[in-house]
């Protein structure tokens, strides 16, 4: 499996990875509340190119997103499906 850069567009509430055919897997969140203790981000899609499923890129995007929360101190809520799959293995 080769290695591609995950980037983040906090402007635009957006982590993705762009391949080298032109294609973007990306992973959309939303910040939840104001910047307090209780701030919150609920990550509401995730999209990997169908050429690029089955490699494992859908999974690092989405742990990087949960670890660029996590830094944040941010409570992590998840209404897209893979996410939540995510999540739950996380606390597991």
């Amino acid at each position: 499996m080769t290695s591609y850069q995950i980037q983040h567009q906090p402007e635009e509430e957006l982590f993705f990875i762009n391949f080298p055919d032109g294609q973007r897997a990306f992973l959309k969140y939303r910040r939840l509340g104001d910047r307090s203790a209780k701030a919150a981000v609920n990550f509401y899609s995730t999209f990997m190119p169908e050429t690029y499923r089955g490699e494992g890129m859908a999974a690092k995007l989405v742990d990087h997103g949960f670890e660029w929360a996590e830094s944040n101190n941010l409570i992590i809520e998840a209404s897209c499906w893979y996410a939540q799959k995510r999540l739950a293995k996380r606390h597991a």
